[in-house]
Parts: structure tokens; C-alpha cells; sequence
């Protein structure tokens, strides 16, 4: 009876809604399978969005007589194998998917060389056009929209998917009658499993950077791993933008990545929004996503507490509103300072230099306002050989230890010059493995270079750590375009996640600044060059060191 039914149509007697429907069922080009493009009142197919990879078709299942969304691969992958792949993974990702927050997957197939799949279609609006058409968003449904969009990221994070691209335009949203809404993520385009490497793109994004500038997350930017976490940044902008009209940061892409990486929260705009829903935009956009809430179940249960705020006109804290992360999921936070020794303290692989070091009080002094800032962390000591360099944070070691090393949990240091490079293994190799077995890697043996180094990065900043790397030169580039430039891609990935994001501090000396930290310079890491030392320092050097004679000798 049913294969009769889908042969032969509806029965007599029954309702066809194909009396009402457009499909282009006449053009062999317009189907897939059993799905039918729907064509508008201009007689084209309907479109509803267009991806990295793919277009997206309102269409009919002319099987169950509903509309779907269809998403086709884009003609110019067709030959591109691994467009295809990333396609593929796309749809499957997405059909892991089971959330009435999250636009459900039903159908992968192919009409000859085109690949499609078929989603639910979602009644309503893109909460873009919802925004364009009210300019802004009254504080209360814009709560309800944000709720459940954490809802249906809540099944996302519980798939060990990230989505790395939430954004009004992927949010669908229906209001009906009496005033309620359902709103439904869309587009799985650029999510990514959350144990791929951080180099991998989106999973239908074929190299690039993934994600949409306006609402990307600060890790975005700076090409570090993402998370959970960073998801939950891009609904922050996307609430703001509901409040205001306006996305919290505009400009071109540089300067959209300056501003989510440094620049402060304009709050003026936030003028006449009660201040619960002010503290909460504070934490998602939180530049440090060691500050934000660490999953959508921590934001979903914050939610009654700030609704429950606004109804009694009642003023809240951070505190109240985002209960303390355990130690072990704050990747980008510092502990306040405590006098306690570390807990493992390793730095017998630091050059040996002598005790006393002249001239060199403002050097100290820099160090020491760098540890102590929060914002700060990394520090590279630029000078060419003799100058001092090691010798200056050998001293400066000495004086932490000395005062238990100001709240430093753990403390590592090596140096890569003196090692160098020969055979198949380089310094950076040996550097690598040991620190990853130091800092409690289950086998350092695992992964790329590059995955080690992010690895690494990850346990040096799960806990306030003084890492103090020494010569790096030899692994640098020489003169020329690519002039300190790091050559190891572990320890590409490990600066550039720490200069990011640290909660301790990493110290390098070096000959050549180090061209990898550029983009973070003179904001979360910070560079000294050592001059020589003055006349009246060298002299009582000299005097240290037994040296006899007259002053103006």
C-alpha cells in the first residue's frame, strides 16, 4: 500500500497541496530524487542562502507533500574531491543533530554528479531580517532568542562539535500568535569536532579563515584551537546586536581583528538596557574565554537569574551571575596572588651566568610589571650576544625565588641555543618532548609539530606558569623576508596560543625579535631591547670583577 501510495500520489478524495505549489518538476535539473525545487513568483527556483560551499533551495518532498530545505554542492566543487569530503562530513555532522533548537538533517543523496541534503525548512525569518525589520529587538524576546540559541548549542557541544559560526543570519526565528517565539540554529557549514587539530578548517570551507568577522570569537582570530567556549562569544555579539542594531565592533577585517582581540566593549551603546542584561553581554564577549561561561549549560542557568533581575528591578554582580569555574577549565585566567612555593620548579636546563648584574634596574623593573599584569603575556628580551640577556633573567629568576616566585605554580625554563639543531632532531624536538612529559602529557609521542605545540600551550596556561624559553634565535629565520620568523611549527603554534591567551608568563631571550608575535605586540606581549651598559655601570662592573685603575680609565 505504500509503495502503491508513492507511485500513484495522493488517493482520490485527498488534499494536494501541489494546487498551490510551483515545483519545477517539468526540469530534471530542478529535482533530486524525490525533492523538487520550488519556484518563486519570478519563476527561479527559491533560494534561501548561499555558503563556502553550497546553495541552499526551499524545495517539496513530493513523498510526504512537505516543504524541505535543500542544500546542493556548489557546481564548481563538483569535480573537487575533497570538496566533496568536506561536504559530506557537513551534512553528517549536522545530522548527529537531534535539538528542536537545531534545523534537523534527514536525508544525504546524490542526483548525478550533485550532492545534497535534505534539512527540515524552518518556518519564519533569519533573526537578520527580523533585526533589519524592527532595528532593534525588545529586551525580552531578545533573551528568549539567545536562550534558546544556548539550547541548541548545548546539543551542538554535547555532539564534541564547535559550530564557529553563529550569527543572526543562521538563527531562524518564528514568532506566532500570543507572542511566542521558536528559534532554531542553522548551517553546521563551518563546525569542526572539537579534538581536530586548531589548523583544520570548517568542514565545508576550503581553506581560509572560518568565520564571519563581525561575531568571530577572539581565538578565531588569532588562529588558536577554539572551543566550546568560543561559541559562546559569537552569541554575545549576536545579542548585542539585537539591543543596539548594530554589531559591538565594525570596521574592515583588520580592523574588526584588532578590535575583538584589544579593543574594550563600547558599553555607551548599551544605554537604557537594564543592567542584568549589560553584565551578561560583558561575560560572553569576555576576550579571555577563560572568563566567559565554559558551556552552554553554565549560560542556559544563568539565564533565570537575569530575567528574574530585570522583572524585580533588582542590579546583579558578575559574581552572582557566573558561579567560579574550576581550576581545571579556566584556560585563560590568572589566580590572584598567593605566597605559596610552586608545586614543580624546573630550570636546571637554563645557561649558567654570573651572579651580579649592574645597570639593570629598569630591565628588572619591566619584569616585574609584567608578571604582575594580567593582561601581559608574553615578554621577548631583544639583544645581539654579550650584552646580558640571559644573565639579566637568570637575576631575575633569583629574585622570585626569593619571594617564593610571586604565585607562580609552576615554573620551566630551557635553553634552545645551546642545543642547536643536528641530524633529524632539532632543538625544538627535544624541547618539545620534554616539556609536554614535564607538564603531565598522557605521550608526547602523538600528533604533529604544530599539535604538540598547541598541547603544550594548553598545559602551560591550565595554571599560572612562569616559562622562560632562552635562545631562540638558532630556530629563527636569518636576515631577509622572513626575518624572525620561527622555522618549527610547534613552537609557531605555542606562541601564538600563549600570546593569546596565558595565564602565566612566558619570557624569551632571543637576538632577533620574534616576527610570529608581531600581531600581539605592545598589547599582551611585550618587547624589551637591552641596550649596552652605561659608562658608570660597566666601570663598577669592572670594580666587581677586581678590575684595578682610575675612573676615567
Amino acid at each position: 500500500m505504500l509503495r502503491k501510495g508513492l507511485a500513484g500520489g495522493v488517493e482520490s478524495g485527498e488534499s494536494s497541496s501541489e494546487d498551490t505549489l510551483k515545483p519545477t518538476s517539468r526540469d530534471a535539473a530542478h529535482r533530486f530524487e524525490h525533492y523538487e525545487l520550488v519556484n518563486g513568483e519570478d519563476g527561479k527556483p527559491v533560494e534561501l542562502g548561499r555558503g563556502a560551499m553550497g546553495v541552499t533551495y526551499k524545495a517539496f518532498d513530493v513523498d510526504l507533500h512537505c516543504f524541505v530545505t535543500l542544500k546542493v554542492i556548489s557546481e564548481k566543487y563538483l569535480g573537487d574531491e575533497s570538496a566533496r569530503l568536506r561536504f559530506l562530513r557537513e551534512a553528517r555532522a549536522a545530522a548527529s543533530l537531534r535539538h528542536p533548537n537545531v534545523a534537523s538533517v534527514f536525508h544525504l543523496g546524490r542526483t548525478g554528479e550533485n550532492y545534497f541534503y535534505a534539512m527540515e525548512f524552518v518556518e519564519g525569518e533569519t533573526l537578520e531580517n527580523l533585526i533589519k525589520r524592527s532595528g532593534r529587538v525588545e529586551v525580552k524576546l531578545a533573551l528568549e532568542i539567545a536562550t534558546q540559541a544556548a539550547a541548541g548549542l548545548a546539543a551542538v557541544y554535547k555532539q564534541k562539535l564547535v559550530h564557529r559560526d553563529i550569527k543572526p543570519s543562521n538563527i531562524m526565528v518564528s514568532l506566532e500568535d500570543g507572542g511566542a517565539v521558536t528559534a532554531k540554529i542553522i548551517d553546521l557549514g563551518l563546525a569542526k569536532a572539537v579534538n581536530e587539530p586548531g589548523s583544520q578548517t570548517a568542514i565545508s570551507m576550503p581553506g581560509g579563515f572560518a568565520g564571519t568577522p563581525e561575531f568571530a570569537s577572539p581565538e578565531q582570530f588569532a588562529g588558536v584551537q577554539v572551543d566550546i567556549r568560543s561559541d559562546l562569544y559569537s552569541p554575545g555579539a549576536t545579542l548585542w546586536k539585537m539591543l543596539t542594531g548594530q554589531t559591538p565592533f565594525r570596521g574592515t577585517s583588520a580592523e574588526l581583528m584588532h578590535q575583538h582581540l584589544h579593543a574594550p566593549l563600547a558599553i555607551e551603546q548599551l544605554e537604557g538596557i537594564p543592567q542584568p542584561v549589560v553584565v551578561l553581554v560583558g561575560v560572553l564577549l569576555e576576550k579571555d574565554p577563560g572568563r566567559r561561561f565554559q558551556n552552554p549549560a553554565e549560560l542556559l542557568k544563568a539565564m533565570p537569574t537575569i530575567t528574574g533581575a530585570i522583572d524585580a528591578r533588582r542590579r546583579i554582580t558578575r559574581q552572582s551571575l557566573q558561579k567560579t569555574p574550576s581550576t581545571a577549565s579556566r584556560v585563560g585566567t590568572r589566580k590572584p596572588p598567593a605566597r605559596l612555593a610552586p608545586k614543580k620548579i624546573s630550570v636546571a636546563r637554563l645557561p649558567v651566568t654570573g651572579s651580579d648584574v649592574f645597570g639593570r634596574e629598569e630591565d628588572i623593573a619591566f619584569l616585574d610589571r609584567a608578571w604582575a599584569n594580567k593582561d601581559v603575556n608574553v615578554v621577548t628580551i631583544v639583544a645581539w650576544a654579550g650584552v646580558g640577556k640571559s644573565t639579566l633573567v637568570n637575576h631575575w629568576l633569583r629574585r622570585m625565588a626569593a619571594d617564593h616566585y610571586r604565585s607562580a605554580e609552576l615554573v620551566f625554563g630551557w635553553s634552545l641555543y645551546r642545543q642547536g639543531s643536528s641530524g633529524d632532531t632539532s632543538s625544538a624536538d627535544e624541547f618539545l618532548d620534554a616539556a609536554l612529559a614535564w607538564f603531565g602529557d598522557p605521550d608526547p609521542r602523538l600528533g604533529t609539530a604544530w599539535e604538540k605545540g598547541e598541547r603544550l600551550a594548553k598545559l602551560v596556561a591550565h595554571c599560572r606558569t612562569l616559562l622562560v624559553l632562552d635562545g631562540l634565535e638558532p630556530l629563527q629565520n636569518p636576515p631577509g623576508p622572513q626575518e624572525g620568523r620561527l622555522r618549527e611549527p610547534a613552537l609557531q603554534a605555542l606562541l601564538r596560543e600563549l600570546a593569546a591567551f596565558n595565564t602565566g608568563l612566558c619570557v624569551i631571550t632571543t637576538r632577533t625579535p620574534v616576527a610570529d608575535l608581531a600581531d600581539h605586540e605592545r598589547t599582551s606581549a611585550l618587547r624589551r631591547d637591552l641596550e649596552q651598559l652605561s659608562c658608570d655601570a660597566g666601570a663598577e662592573l669592572l670594580r666587581a670583577l677586581g678590575v684595578n685603575g682610575h675612573e676615567a680609565e
